[in-house]
């Protein structure tokens, strides 16, 4: 049988510290021992730390590092003696302590080590809730509602999840408001990691496509299709102005409208159309998800 508590006691180095240590404390909060077989205090600490961490049942990790053999990690993280012990939480180094403790002041320093954690928890659990409230807002085309909620969010501390759905959210109201300018400017202020992610990346295609719409009258549109019903380039034109103009259940209905009669119109224009106003619109929206529904009946009918 495996042995559970191996999943909470490791030992780590140099080449996978990151993993170890920095992306696990951004699920739990992780604690490092540095020590050295030299170390006599080392000898009487560990086995307390192993106890511990075994009695908290996975509430927190303890990774083991021999500086011996790690001594350029060390020096960085500018150990100086051992044994030396830094708790990491959401990525940072949140408390520590260097010499032997007692099982007494253990106990209390993962007691505050555990505080941090779940304070920090109830605190995403609330950021979280706020995100989803902005969301909700922005796909009810509340664009100053959101985009107030998401700049709030922006001014305090976020992860870099919800850093990157903050911004995303507030992108996607600069659209909605056909603010270019500000979404530039917001774009042009993000790190080179923010932009890769996959949040930023649709944001950027969906800038790009709604900046390719050539605005027309809708109202003109509307009437030359009323004298021209078949005219799939009229109706193709009248979906993209809709879009432009936000009037997205409107668009669907036309291009799915074309992608019924003619599936295959200018090589299937219609159905592309759909699946960049989707990407456009996000996955979790409904018009996306009946729209998805249509089109999928549509094509495999």
């Amino acid at each position: 049988m495996e042995d559970k508590t191996n999943l909470f006691i490791e030992d780590s180095n140099s080449s996978d510290f990151i993993e170890k240590v920095i992306e696990e404390s951004k699920n739990k909060p992780v604690l490092v021992d540095f020590w050295a077989p030299w170390c006599g205090p080392c000898k009487q600490l560990t086995p307390l730390l192993e106890e511990s961490i075994r009695s908290l049942a996975g509430k927190i990790k303890l990774i083991k590092i021999n500086i011996d053999e790690n001594q350029s990690l060390a020096q960085q993280l500018k150990i100086q003696s051992v044994p030396t012990v830094l708790a990491f939480f959401d990525g940072k180094p949140i408390n520590g302590f260097t010499g032997l403790k007692n099982n007494n002041e253990l106990s209390s320093f993962l007691k505050e080590v555990l505080e941090v954690g779940e304070h920090s928890a109830e605190s995403l659990k609330e950021i979280n809730k706020l995100i989803s409230a902005a969301e909700k807002d922005l796909e009810e085309k509340k664009f100053e509602e959101a985009s107030n909620a998401f700049i709030s969010l922006l001014a305090s501390s976020l992860p870099k999840k919800e850093l990157v759905l903050a911004l995303a959210g507030l992108g996607k109201c600069y659209l909605g408001l056909n603010k270019f300018d500000e979404l530039n400017e917001l774009i042009d202020q993000l790190e080179d990691d923010i932009k890769e992610e996959n949040e930023i990346k649709s944001l950027l295609k969906s800038r790009d496509y709604l900046e390719d719409i050539k605005p027309q009258d809708i109202n003109n549109l509307q009437r030359e299709l009323e004298k021209n019903p078949n005219n799939n380039n009229i109706r193709f034109e009248l979906a993209r102005n809709l879009i432009a103009q936000k009037l997205f259940e409107e668009a669907i209905d036309s291009l799915l409208h074309i992608v019924e009669n003619q599936k295959d119109w200018n090589q299937g224009a219609a159905k592309k159309e759909l699946l960049e106003l989707f990407s456009l619109l996000g996955n979790n929206n409904k018009l996306t998800m009946e729209g998805r529904a249509k089109l999928s009946n549509l094509i495999f009918k």
